[in-house]
């Protein structure tokens, strides 16, 4: 099997130079631990105080999660070749953009905290550009741990033939406690957190106590991989763990969306997914640059990987607006976006709410393709960069009508703040159900099997084989209609 040219093939020059910048920085390891850093890449940067007694080794790392080499992305919608290809290589892209992250930083080590890789992909090109990757950070001297997840098992690590000697699988449930080294001295370790029971509770005493001064390596927590049904989990969870352990720096894996908590002087911190892999990731994602001052300071800053970026916006169309105004409208948005430069493929879903006439001729597909058309005619998008265009036509409630009657905003950018009242949790509730399921005939047929001891029959892999076959679009046009008529009605029976 031929695998493209790679990024790594040309960046490998540049790599060996790395590897000789960074012997000299190694040798000045102790001018950057007295003045810590002086920059950080472009992205958003965090920065958390520790308390002042408290000092480490400078150090920098890179921390990503489901990185799921050559696993496609999902949810994309209908597209040509040229973007089809840019989709198909998505996550080897956003790899190779890590290593880039690495290199350019002179980061000291990589970690990869689950999800590197989908084993039931049974991908050979996954395993060529990670050992490529790899590779590259091995040349610029830049070590890698690997943590597995629940797509990337250990036993699938173990049949990882040939990785270079830079890479080690770190196992929380056996693991003892693992040194990184740099000249000959521990700067950080790796630690399992193991349960969360009082036992593992932070204790007050003569040694650790907190407050105390201590000089000695940054530690660094994890957590053993687990698997969800998709929902990401309370972030109470994390606060237990951070509670539970002596870390200074816990690894939150997936499937927690990039997320930062803080407790006196410890951060958990979970980068998010590299790639956006679902509609679920949504704006800018990718890796994050961990660095930690000698002043013990510790910075996360967000490193833009994904090629791919959605986006979901949410328009309300007034009775009288304009087909211009929307243009305007549609077109501020796209251009107000931050970080696009590191996209390829832009997916825009569009939520339109309204009444009016523009309202009903949007339900015609002709006009639904002129406004997706003249969109991209005005864009703003870079050669190489491409959008992908969804509409979802929802019939504003009676209720939000008269609401807006007196307003001479015809199109409005709506606002999901939480302090906004939501004037029928109901439908509000059906529609964010519907918006969430990716297919509604293949929940169906999934219940009937679950509820048929026999779910083997012939009469249910016909009707599986006819959900597969079925406009999933359709279907949820058809559900939010009906849903906004019903609630719509049962909210003015409740008023009256």
């Amino acid at each position: 099997m031929r695998v493209p040219e790679s990024l790594f093939l040309q960046i490998r020059t540049g790599v060996r130079l790395a590897a000789l910048r960074r012997e000299v920085l190694r040798a000045d390891s102790d001018k950057r631990s007295a003045q810590g850093f002086e920059r950080l890449e472009t992205g958003t940067a965090r920065e958390y105080r520790k308390d002042s007694n408290m000092a480490f080794e400078a150090l920098r790392f890179i921390h990503a999660a489901g990185v799921l080499a050559d696993h496609q992305v999902r949810d994309t919608g209908p597209c040509g070749n040229e973007v089809r290809s840019k989709l198909i290589d998505a996550t080897l892209t956003s790899f190779e953009r890590i290593v880039e992250a690495c290199v350019d930083n002179e980061v000291d080590f990589l970690l990869l905290t689950g999800d590197t890789f989908d084993e039931s992909d049974r991908s050979l090109r996954a395993r060529v550009v990670l050992r490529e990757g790899f590779e590259c950070l091995e040349e610029a001297g830049i070590d890698v741990f690997v943590v597995s997840g629940p797509q990337d098992s250990q036993d699938a690590w173990a049949a990882f033939r040939d990785l270079p000697d830079n890479v080690s699988l770190f196992v929380p449930e056996v693991d003892e406690p693992t040194a990184i080294m740099r000249n000959g001295n521990v700067v950080a370790t790796l630690q399992a957190c193991r349960g969360r029971s009082a036992g593992n509770a932070v204790q007050q005493d003569e040694t650790t106590s907190m407050g105390q001064s201590r000089i000695g390596p940054f530690r660094i927590g994890i957590i053993p991989p687990f698997a969800s049904s998709g929902v990401t989990p309370d972030k109470s969870v994390i606060e237990t763990w951070l509670s539970s352990h002596r870390v200074d720096y816990l690894a939150v894996p997936l499937p927690f969306a990039r997320t930062t908590i803080t407790r006196m002087e410890q951060i958990a911190h979970g980068p998010g997914p590299a790639t956006s892999m679902t509609r679920s990731d949504c704006g800018p994602v990718g890796c994050s640059l961990v660095t930690v001052e000698a002043r013990s300071t510790i910075k996360t800053e967000r490193i833009v990987t994904s090629p791919v970026r959605r986006e979901t916006i949410k328009i309300t169309i007034g009775e009288t607006a304009t087909w211009d105004q929307l243009m305007s409208a549609m077109r501020g948005y796209v251009e107000s976006l931050p970080d696009l430069e590191r996209a390829s493929v832009l997916i825009l879903n569009w939520e339109l709410t309204g009444n009016g006439s523009l309202y009903q001729s949007l339900q015609d597909e002709s006009a639904e393709n002129e406004l997706f058309e003249l969109l991209e005619v005005d864009s703003s998008m870079a050669d190489g960069q491409h959008m992908i265009h969804s509409l979802t036509l929802r019939p504003e409630p009676a209720a939000a009508t008269s609401e807006r009657s007196d307003s001479s905003d015809e199109i409005d950018h709506n606002d999901d703040s939480p302090e906004s009242e939501d004037s029928n949790p109901l439908l509000t509730s059906f529609l964010g159900r519907i918006d969430r399921e990716h297919s509604i005939a293949g929940r169906v047929v999934r219940r009937l099997k679950s509820n048929d001891e026999e779910s083997t029959g012939p009469w249910l892999n016909r009707l599986e084989a006819l959900a597969g076959r079925v406009s999933q679009t359709a279907v949820a046009e058809r559900s939010r209609g009906l849903g906004t008529e019903w609630f719509d009605a049962e909210a003015d029976f409740d008023e009256q």
